[in-house]
């Protein structure tokens, strides 16, 4: 018989309250089941698991996860189901704090329900100032079915149930509820449930107890934060700024209080304080301040902190300038300037549109400022005062550019090397000269920058302006240079082979080369595309049509023509005609000698079938006929080419056929495999193998002929399947060329035997012939649909969770598309509902209508992990 007994008077378990790590720290728990009995050396119960776990960060903030399902993976004996909702522990400077919270929550142990609950939360609250508080809630809790109310600190509440334990006769399932809530000066704890579990019976006559273990249901812990010490500041970023103030200033450092933190600059209050979340950081706006450094102090109620060091830049912010002399200068800088006024004293130079000028210097008394201009182009500057920390407007510089006068001499061959003499004005710090945008060598310039040499580059017949490049304005000749005409010289080309039909791009060195005077024939007949480059001494052209051999190339200018240069055209198929092509089909797995015939085949080095080389290549010594060996390629029309060292010539289409399946004999056999399958047909030569509905078949051998072969299915799915002949270049496919045949289903086996009339038993079945998708299961005379049942891929176990049905023996049976399996027996084990009875005593009854037997009760041992802090 099962009984349940609920008394309200009983021994509450004083458990310690879970260790914290430090003060300030708060841990929150959901669910935590540690579940573990053997008997007679067979582990009964098996559970241990923590489902929603949150621990406050170490340096402050919230961990928390909410909605998460209680599940117990891998557990023996034991099932839970429902939700943690929350679980949050959270650390800060004036407070800690935890809370848990599960709902519809089921627990049950050996098949039996222990726990059941609407709904248990759990809060600790530790402030800094006050006293803590721990509070817990439960709605709806049942015990072994009976609805019970559990008081916070009350007695325990104690009930118990018959269960079926191999091994332990009388065995009885006990369980002690308590519900706590406790406070100190310094921590809270709260646990809205703590079950105590264990079995007891009889072995050999004698009465005997184990402990299972205990579960809890939402708990919360927190330890009170601890008192804040003064501010320590380590930091400040950027540690210098304006003398007028108004930067933002990072300081890191601790204990810096939102709302209650202040920053003096040598005791000048900060403006904008702002400190961030866990008082490590803050940010701040200068005040005002002299020159020099001051000190920077952080204060909260609890103190300040040691001083950091800043310093105050000078800013331009007291500058006056009455003067700036001269007011102008060539392009090319150089001039030195003088700037007077008040208020100079820390300036660190004078930029003139942007650019710093050079040899700054600035007087004791700050009243004078002597600079040297930078480069800049024509016309007005921005003069600026630089100093550390801001920018001062000074009246404005006007650069002038510099001119060219006369240049001897002003003719010279166009192969360059002429040294021409440039004079002018500005002269100064010039980089170069360009004769019609090609650079001249050989630069000297005058210091007195009035005139310079400079050796002309080559360049194309004809006037073209001279330019001197100088910072800031160059200076410019217009037609300043006239270049004549020389005879050119070619020294090498690059390709020196191509195709004899031309179109090839080629490159040719040499001097005297004139853009858009230069011309090039290869055996006179003239290149397309003649592109000079700027210093004449390169060029590139397109090749012209010419006969298969050597070919004399010549440069020729308005100046004359170099010495030849050798090319050789080589063959590129463009003069070949194919007339035939024998056979044009064969099959994919290639092996056809094929020939082609025609004229201008001398030089070919080969034949491709889609791009892919074929093998055996030869061809006539009259240029006439070849012969080739077809590679393997897809079924379909193939692209012929021939291939020479210069090119292809197209040769029409070569038709691969594809291999094809003629009959599958048996066409149909069981699902199980193991049938010997003859497949007829053609181009199954080279065959690597056969595929069922994607499923490999075995023991492959292919006729010699390659119009059949032998082949051994593999299991598969009940009904139709294409056949694939696996070949290089294209497969060969029957649809539905085989069909697989249902078999009855076979049970060997059903584990567990028996379940409760409640339903939810996970049984699973041993034998063969289930198929996954497809095998349903009728128990009590109900239909478990396929959707429901889980079949093992090779179809020799299946796993369904048993319906309701009324107490007693039934029968299950397995029915796939290939029939109905054999008989075998299921108990369904029944329990009484508990009666209306008072929770402080009453004893309530209920059948179990469950035997053991069978069994020899050997050894009844206890295997338990050592105790565990509950925190």
């Amino acid at each position: 018989m099962l009984s349940v007994a609920l008394l309200a008077a009983g021994t509450v378990l004083n458990l310690p309250a879970p260790a914290l790590a430090q003060p300030g720290s708060a841990n929150a728990r959901g669910l935590v089941v540690d579940l573990d009995a053997e008997v007679a050396g067979v582990a009964v119960i098996s559970a241990d698991a923590t489902v929603g776990s949150a621990t406050a960060p170490a340096g402050g903030g919230t961990d928390t996860s909410t909605l998460i399902p209680i599940a117990l993976p891998g557990a023996l004996g034991v099932t839970a189901s429902g939700t943690v909702e929350e679980v949050t522990a959270t650390r800060g400077a004036t407070e800690s704090s935890a809370f848990a919270a599960v709902s519809g929550l089921n627990l049950s142990v050996l098949g039996i329900d222990v726990i059941d609950t609407a709904e248990a939360t759990a809060s600790a609250t530790c402030p800094l100032v006050g006293a803590q508080s721990a509070e817990t809630t439960i709605a709806g809790l049942e015990l072994f079915g009976t609805t019970v109310t559990l008081l916070p600190n009350g007695p325990a509440v104690t009930g118990s149930a018959a269960v079926t334990v191999p091994g332990l006769l009388g065995a009885a399932l006990n369980a002690s509820l308590t519900r706590t809530e406790t406070t100190t000066a310094d921590g809270a704890a709260a646990t809205a449930i703590l079950a105590a579990l264990t079995l007891t019976g009889t072995v050999l006559g004698q009465p005997v107890t184990i402990p299972v273990g205990t579960v809890i249901v939402s708990q919360a812990t927190c330890e009170r934060p601890p008192a804040p010490a003064p501010p320590t500041a380590s930091a400040i970023d950027p540690d210098s700024g304006p003398q007028s103030g108004g930067q933002t200033v990072t300081i890191t450092g601790t204990g810096f209080a939102p709302g209650e933190t202040t920053v003096t600059f040598d005791g000048v209050p900060a403006t904008g304080v702002a400190v961030a979340p866990g008082g490590t950081s803050l940010t701040a706006v200068t005040p005002a301040n002299p020159i020099g450094p001051a000190a920077v102090v952080v204060t909260t109620p609890a103190g300040s902190a040691a001083p950091l060091d800043y310093t105050y830049l000078a800013d331009g912010s007291d500058a006056v300038i009455t003067g700036l002399t001269p007011t102008s200068g060539p392009t090319s800088g150089g001039t030195t300037v003088t700037i007077t006024g008040t208020g100079f004293t820390g300036a660190a130079g004078v930029d003139f549109n942007g650019l710093p000028g050079t040899d700054f210097t600035v007087d004791p008394a700050g009243t004078t400022i002597t600079v040297v201009t930078p480069p800049n182009p024509a016309g007005p500057a921005l003069v600026e005062l630089v100093f550390p920390a801001g920018r001062v407007t000074a009246p404005t510089f006007t650069y002038i550019a510099p001119t060219i006068t006369s240049i001897v001499p002003d003719t010279g061959p166009n192969t360059g090397g002429t040294s021409v003499t440039i004079t002018g004005t500005g002269f100064t710090g010039a980089t170069g000269v360009t004769f019609g945008d090609n650079p001249g060598t050989d630069l000297v310039v005058d210091p007195s920058g009035t005139s310079l040499t400079v050796t002309t580059p080559p360049g194309v017949p004809g006037p073209v302006d001279v330019t001197v490049l100088i910072p800031g304005a160059d200076a410019v000749a217009p037609d300043g240079f006239t270049y004549q005409a020389v005879a050119p010289t070619a020294s090498a080309i690059a390709p020196d082979s191509g195709p004899q039909s031309g179109g090839q791009v080629v490159s040719i060195t040499g001097s005297g080369f004139v853009p858009g005077d230069t011309t090039v024939t290869f055996d006179g007949v003239p290149a397309t595309g003649v592109t000079v480059a700027p210093d004449g001494t390169s060029l590139t052209a397109v090749t012209p049509a010419n006969p298969v051999g050597p070919a004399a190339v010549v440069v020729s200018t308005s100046g004359g023509s170099a010495a030849p240069l050798d090319y050789t055209y080589l063959a590129d198929g463009s003069d070949a005609v194919v007339t035939g092509l024998d056979p044009t089909s064969g099959p994919t797995t290639g092996g056809t000698t094929v020939t082609i015939t025609g004229t201008g085949f001398t030089g070919a080095t080969g034949v491709t079938f889609d791009g892919v080389p074929g093998t055996g290549f030869t061809v006539d010594p009259a240029g006439t006929t070849i012969t080739v060996v077809t590679p393997p390629n897809a079924a379909g029309a193939a692209d012929v080419a021939l291939v020479f060292p210069a090119g292809t010539a197209d040769a029409g289409d070569f038709a691969y056929v594809g291999p094809t399946i003629a009959a599958v004999s048996p066409p149909a056999g069981p699902s199980t495999g193991g049938t010997r399958v003859t497949i007829t047909g053609t181009g199954f030569t080279g065959a690597t193998g056969v595929q069922f509905g994607g499923n490999p078949g075995t023991d492959l051998v292919v006729d010699p002929s390659g119009t059949s072969l032998t082949v051994t299915t593999p299991p598969g799915t009940p009904g139709p399947v294409d056949v694939t002949v696996l070949l290089p270049g294209a497969d060969a496919v029957l649809a539905d060329g085989f069909t697989y045949q249902g078999i009855a289903p076979v049970i060997d086996a059903v584990d567990p035997g028996q379940g409760p009339t409640s339903g939810g038993t996970d049984v699973t079945i041993g034998g063969s012939g289930f198929v996954p998708g497809q095998t349903t299961v009728t128990i009590c005379g109900r239909t478990i649909p396929a959707s429901q049942v889980r079949v093992a891929a090779d179809g020799l176990s299946l796993t369904f969770r048993t319906p309701p049905c009324p107490a007693g023996d039934t029968t299950i049976t397995v029915a796939t598309p290939g029939g109905v399996s054999n008989t075998v027996a299921f108990r369904y084990v029944g329990r009484s509902l508990p009666v209306t009875g008072s929770s402080l005593g009453g004893l309530l009854q209920v059948s179990a209508g469950a035997l053991v037997t069978g069994a020899l009760l050997m050894l009844l041992t206890r295997r338990r992990r050592g105790d565990q802090a509950l925190g």
